[in-house]
């Protein structure tokens, strides 16, 4: 559909319903073309938006007198300064510091938050030495730009590189932890680790400092409670992208060029993002010096696809990224690798997610300094066993792959291994149990190993998350074996896919993230599993249990915050008892077609959010009588695709 029309589908649809709509940060000037869906059917619409850029204010409405807001007052800044530094109001020990606060930041909101992150790190007693230095700048420049730079300045040296890092993403990208942390660490950044410290948790330890500081943002939140993706906050990104790339830190390029031309020089670029393609004018004698190499371009039909193939063969032809340590292209629709991929001898970090490959190359295991090889979500459905020859593995995340043979010997490095597929082979002929070290495993197997299955994944000792399903060749869900995993102590986030017979009774009992899918049990497992007493989120997927009739009993469940039950087709009547789940905030019940009723569901008093998606309504009209109070309750409908 061309703009027009979707500008008129959407003006159409918008008028049938009152809607509140948020444009938060708005800095170009188009968006007035997006206003005029928004018609004004006098039903109390609202549109509201945020700009820093008065000029965007008048633009999208020029009948209306923008509103300026002012900075925050005195007693409003000092609240939002104890609020970011974790004081109660009440703290009188801070009282010497109330006339500084608001006298260095001017009353601004993102100044007081920067401050407040900066002293949050540091003892108390080195507050006043610290305010004292910030208020030494006033007057060089604008109040925000001093605490900005003085912001930065306070950060330890070892976790400015990690900041400047973020500049390398798009504005307000969201990054996942996950690839972060690993970005992190092939980069070198985590130099310094103390006795016993696995790399990847001092990382985790550097974000965890970044975000207290308010130099780095979460975006969203796993169920969990632990971030799952981050950003650099705007107003700092603005700041910080010019200046990594002054410093020579960093490039971005934004333009489609032909990526094999080299014309011209350029200035030393150490790691490079761009969301087309490598700087057309970059010379082969300072693309040498290329460090990262980090692409965003996730168009189908690009020809840049296929020139960042061409690209790296020219390169390698050339001798060229000799200090490459890191080649990310997840998102970038199917780029063309080339052969001799193991040239790249000090390629750290392979990024190869969400890009539809059908292949990887053979060479992959001749990568010698390879920590991280990221498949997830490609077509590729077998890997060559030369990847065992990658002694440094440290992370391999597939997508249900076979790997042509099992290794000649275990891997001592290697912490995660997402997600292999041994079929009915014994999982001993790839060494599993040597895999010591490994945190986090996903196994597919066949109801002929899942004994032996079972039994290795006991000796793994270090092991936090499985995901284990078990299946024919047909993708039909087969017997899993539990009891021999019964006594694990460490495993805390368990998946499990397959018929469970030998009983929900055999489950780990330290869990703290459990989900059943096409588990097809017979017998209630709430009694049983209301006893596992870390379990914070319980998913019940499709199948997982054949019964009508499930219970919650007293005093079972008791630090269960999220409980989501999905296609659970021959369920009639769900009951909590008085004292069942006393810390449940979300509720989903999704297209559970036979569900009666649910009674005790008002005994939930600390239930936040009740999602129901495809569910009958008499069951929702039953919910709606019962939940008097007030909660998110929020109905959704799945159509045919």
């Amino acid at each position: 559909m061309v703009e027009e029309e979707l500008s008129d589908m959407l003006f159409k649809y918008l008028m049938k319903h009152r809607f509140l709509i948020v444009l938060d940060d708005v800095q170009v000037q188009s968006v007035f073309k997006l206003f005029r869906c928004f018609g004004d059917a006098v039903n109390g619409s609202r549109v509201i938006l945020t700009t820093r850029d008065f000029n965007i204010a008048l633009q999208v409405d020029p009948w209306s007198s923008p509103l300026k807001l002012g900075p925050l007052t005195e007693e409003n800044s000092w609240s939002l300064f104890l609020k970011k530094v974790g004081r109660p109001k009440n703290s009188k020990e801070l009282d010497n510091l109330r006339g500084d606060i608001p006298r260095i930041c001017d009353g601004l909101p993102v100044a007081i938050v920067l401050l407040g992150g900066v002293l949050s790190a540091l003892d108390y007693k080195e507050w006043s030495r610290v305010i004292g230095l910030a208020e030494q700048r006033i007057g060089s420049q604008s109040r925000l730009a001093n605490i900005v730079d003085f912001g930065y300045d306070q950060l330890p040296y070892v976790l400015k590189p990690c900041f400047l890092y973020l500049a390398l993403f798009p504005k307000a990208y969201e990054i996942p932890i996950r690839r972060l942390l690993q970005l992190w660490l092939a980069e070198g950044f985590v130099q310094f680790i103390p006795d016993g410290t696995i790399p990847e948790d001092e990382a985790k330890r550097y974000l965890e400092e970044l975000v207290c500081r308010n130099m780095i943002e979460i975006a969203k939140w796993k169920s969990n409670g632990s971030p799952k993706t981050c950003r650099m906050p705007t107003y700092l990104y603005d700041v910080f992208l010019p200046k990594a790339n002054d410093i020579g830190f960093l490039h971005v390029h934004h333009r489609k060029t032909d990526c094999t031309s080299t014309d011209s020089p350029e200035p030393h670029i150490p790691r490079l993002a761009g969301k087309f393609g490598v700087e057309s004018s970059t010379s082969k004698s300072h693309i040498r010096q290329l460090r990262s190499y980090v692409s965003f371009n996730s168009e189908k039909r690009d020809s840049s696809n296929s020139g960042i193939g061409k690209f790296l063969k020219t390169m390698i032809k050339r001798r060229g990224f000799v200090l490459l340590k890191v080649l990310d292209l997840e998102g970038v629709y199917k780029p063309l690798l080339p052969k001799k991929l193991g040239k790249l001898q000090n390629l750290r970090y392979l990024g190869l997610r969400w890009t539809g490959l059908d292949t990887c190359p053979e060479s992959v295991g001749d990568l010698p300094c390879l920590e991280t090889l990221d498949l997830k979500y490609t077509n590729v459905t077998t890997l060559p066993s030369s990847i065992w020859k990658a002694k440094k593995l440290r992370h391999l995340y597939m997508n249900e792959m076979f790997i042509q043979k099992p290794p000649k010997e275990s891997s001592p490095n290697l912490l995660t291994l997402m997600e292999l597929h041994i079929g009915a082979n014994s999982p001993n002929k790839y060494g599993l149990e040597k895999f010591t070290s490994l945190r986090k495993l996903g196994l597919t197997c066949h109801s002929e190993s899942a004994k032996k299955t079972a039994e290795c994944i006991l000796q793994l000792s270090n092991l936090q998350t499985l995901k284990l399903k078990s299946r024919d060749p047909f993708g039909q869900p087969v017997k899993l074996v539990l009891a021999p995993m019964k006594e694990h102590r460490t495993l805390s986030n368990l998946y499990l896919f397959g018929q469970i017979e030998d009983g929900i009774v055999n489950i780990p009992r330290n869990l703290r993230t459990l989900t059943l899918s096409m588990s097809e049990l017979k017998e209630d497992p709430m009694p049983e599993l209301g006893m596992l007493p870390q379990l914070n989120i319980l998913r019940l997927f499709a199948c997982s249990y054949a019964g009508s009739e499930m219970t919650c009993l007293a005093g079972n469940f008791p630090n269960l915050r999220v409980l989501k039950m999905w296609k659970l087709e021959e369920l009639e009547q769900w009951e909590v008892k008085e004292g069942a789940m006393p810390q449940l905030v979300e509720l989903e019940i999704r297209v559970c077609k036979k569900m009666k009723s649910s009674v005790g569901l008002e005994k939930l008093a600390k239930l936040k959010e009740l999602i129901l998606t495809d569910m009958p309504q008499d069951f929702i009209k039953d919910v709606r009588r019962r939940l008097g109070r007030k909660i998110l309750l929020t109905n959704k409908w799945e159509f045919p695709s």
